[in-house]
């Protein structure tokens, strides 16, 4: 486990509990927001070296593509340490912005890593990876900060087994509600409600926390 990252996700409170009604009823006592991440130079620093370094030593790519909107950030930072170029990508086209989906120069021989904040079901990196492949590129891994670990079995494989690429986090769900137990960030009435989420749909890759009987 990352403890630097663990400890600033919580004292930021990017996790926190109440009622979310959004992403189709799906983890519905848990709501994330990664967003905070970006308010701290220190902790871009951080996030964007170990981005950097999983961009050159993991991934089969040589170019970045930060996916709309914090992507575009995380992707940028990342470039800046990796020093590999960076695109971004648009979730919609914009037209009184722009007629193109994906903005930059692409280079000949580009192959991409996407880039961005957090992976929920992914759907929006499913479409994003098929906005690319529509554009004759090609995409070979995904690196995030933050794995939901909520990919669900009924909405077909998982994006990096549909795809064939690789998936790479900073930090799981599994080691982010460990680190808030362990420091009495969580209650077991807070678990309790977690884990009825993760347990309401098959998950592909379901945290440890949601296997073990409480």
């Amino acid at each position: 486990m990352d403890l630097i990252l663990a400890q600033a996700i919580v004292e930021l409170k990017v996790p926190y509990f109440g009622e979310n009604l959004k992403n189709k009823g799906d983890s519905q006592s848990c709501v994330f927001d990664p967003r905070k991440l970006l308010s701290h130079p220190w902790l871009l620093k951080y996030i964007g070296k170990k981005m950097a370094y999983i961009a050159k030593k993991k991934c089969r790519g040589n170019t970045l593509v930060g996916l709309a909107t914090s992507g575009i950030a995380w992707g940028a930072i990342c470039s800046i340490y990796s020093g590999l170029p960076f695109l971004y990508i648009r979730k919609k086209l914009e037209k009184q912005m722009s007629s193109k989906y994906i903005e930059g120069v692409v280079s000949e021989g580009a192959k991409l890593i996407l880039i961005d904040d957090l992976i929920f079901a992914g759907e929006s990196k499913d479409e994003a990876i098929q906005i690319i492949k529509d554009h004759n590129l090609e995409v070979t891994d995904i690196i995030v900060i933050v794995d939901r670990q909520l990919q669900r079995k009924k909405d077909g494989p998982r994006v990096q087994d549909k795809h064939g690429i690789g998936l790479h986090s900073l930090i799981k769900m599994e080691e982010i509600v460990d680190y808030m137990m362990q420091n009495k960030h969580m209650t077991k009435e807070q678990l309790e409600l977690v884990i009825r989420d993760y347990r309401q749909f098959e998950r592909w890759d379901l945290p440890k926390f949601a296997e073990i009987e409480q």
